[in-house]
């Protein structure tokens, strides 16, 4: 196949230049540029054995709006062989008809084939959040972020459980904050016989998994489709109050709009003032896709073009942080361990060890009575 200059446009340049696809990327005029931004990001990442660990970054946004598209683009920027599809992906707009409905990670391990000591970023995808500023929505969003949702798990259970048992209910299942909670007798989860005696049930302590440390915040560049604003409230709000994440923003599908587009420039001013973002933490982003290189060239190669975006936006993402060494599980709660007691049999053995304690006081109090009449 030849090499050809495609009908879309490059970000990577600001007078929109045609994208050059070749299947030796050394053609392509932003090779060298690609080389330079990729070493800036593994300087910034740091080895192994420098008291670093790898960023966890979150990539969230609405249903559809191509969040899986551009971390295989990211994986792409990042690699020296072609473009793969790790992140599963497809045109799908609703909450119950998306590719992906767990949350999944991406180590370094996944996506990068060199075999070097870098710590490049864990990222994050998830199922897309609904446009909503409700309570439900910002303790979803809390739960990500914090690290309290597990590999494969779904966030849409946690969703139904909130709207089932309310958002403390959730609270407290997720973050522990309490040792007790008070659940109504009919619930099927504790219809076990141990628990009608009792009128509280043991509290789930979770450790956390992969607490997030940067947050790409994705939406497309359509200018017909409304912004997402409740959620981009949302987002901003757990973040200043609950911890200080960096925020970042992408466009996608900017391959169907010229950057000069006076919709598409008010998008953009309209999707950072929502997001209360600067211009150094945006970006918009072509994907790896058909519009962009009809004969998928990409499966066999890659696009310096459109990797030059992305990774002059991942060394900003991975400049250091004063919150980047806070990496501890806290697994403690006003300075005492809190045992996690989520399971069952682990809340029978608590329960049985605080009766036997109970049992050895009443014990040593009968002993020191008898002790006391016999003198």
């Amino acid at each position: 196949m030849d090499d050809f200059f495609n009908r879309s446009f490059s970000d990577s340049d600001s007078d929109d230049n045609p994208i050059y696809v070749a299947r030796d990327p050394r053609k392509d005029k932003h090779f060298d540029r690609k080389q330079e931004l990729l070493w800036n990001c593994k300087g910034k990442a740091g080895k192994v054995g420098q008291g670093k660990k790898p960023l966890v970054i979150a990539v969230i946004g609405p249903p559809g709006c191509g969040k899986s598209s551009f971390l295989n683009t990211i994986f792409a920027a990042f690699s020296h062989d072609c473009w793969t599809e790790h992140a599963k992906y497809g045109e799908f707009g609703r909450r119950d008809k998306q590719v992906t409905r767990r949350l999944k990670s991406f180590q370094k391990k996944v996506y990068y084939t060199d075999k070097d000591e870098y710590l490049l970023p864990t990222f994050l995808d998830m199922t897309g959040f609904e446009d909503e500023n409700t309570p439900l929505n910002k303790e979803l969003l809390r739960i990500v972020f914090c690290g309290k949702l597990g590999e494969d798990e779904e966030l849409n259970e946690v969703r139904n459980f909130g709207e089932l048992y309310g958002v403390n209910a959730v609270r407290e299942k997720y973050f522990g904050e309490n040792y007790f909670g008070i659940y109504k007798k009919q619930d099927s989860k504790f219809s076990n016989p141990f628990w009608k005696y009792l009128d509280f049930s043991v509290i789930l302590n979770r450790e956390e998994y992969l607490r997030v440390n940067r947050i790409i915040v994705v939406c497309s560049a359509n200018p017909h489709q409304q912004l997402p604003e409740s959620l981009f409230e949302a987002v901003s709000d757990i973040t200043n109050r609950e911890r200080d994440i960096t925020l970042y923003g992408v466009l996608t599908q900017a391959d169907k709009y010229k950057s000069r587009d006076q919709r598409v420039l008010k998008r953009e001013r309209e999707f950072m003032r929502a997001l209360g973002i600067p211009k150094n933490r945006f970006a918009r982003i072509k994907n790896y896709c058909p519009d962009i290189d009809p004969n998928m060239t990409y499966e066999d190669t890659i696009i310096p073009s459109l990797d030059v975006p992305v990774l002059r936006l991942m060394r900003q993402l991975l400049t250091a942080e004063p919150t980047d060494q806070d990496y501890e599980h806290r697994q403690t709660k006003n300075g005492k361990c809190v045992p996690n007691l989520s399971n069952p049999c682990v809340a029978l053995i608590a329960a049985a060890v605080i009766v036997a304690l109970v049992l050895f006081v009443l014990f040593v109090l009968f002993k020191l009575c008898v002790l006391f009449l016999r003198i």
